[in-house]
């Protein structure tokens, strides 16, 4: 991109740049508490290229699917 950092809101959704993450060892449960009768966890699969993570697609137990595209600069 030619050195450009990409718009904060853009057609894809919103960009969450570097300096606002933090990684943490905490486990975090993603999505709403689910009640005894939901099947199944909610399920993360991490998209490789080249060995380098490229997006998290998350999908909920109602079978919505989030795919987090990763960037790196």
């Amino acid at each position: 991109m030619d050195g450009e950092r990409p718009e904060a809101a853009g057609a894809d959704g919103p960009v969450v740049t570097a300096d606002r993450v933090t990684v943490s060892a905490e486990t975090v449960r993603i999505g709403a508490p689910r009640s005894a009768d939901a099947p199944g966890e909610p399920k993360v699969q991490l998209i490789r290229e080249d060995g380098v993570i490229r997006a998290i697609d998350v999908t909920c137990t109602c079978g919505e699917r989030v795919r987090i595209r990763c960037e790196y600069s």
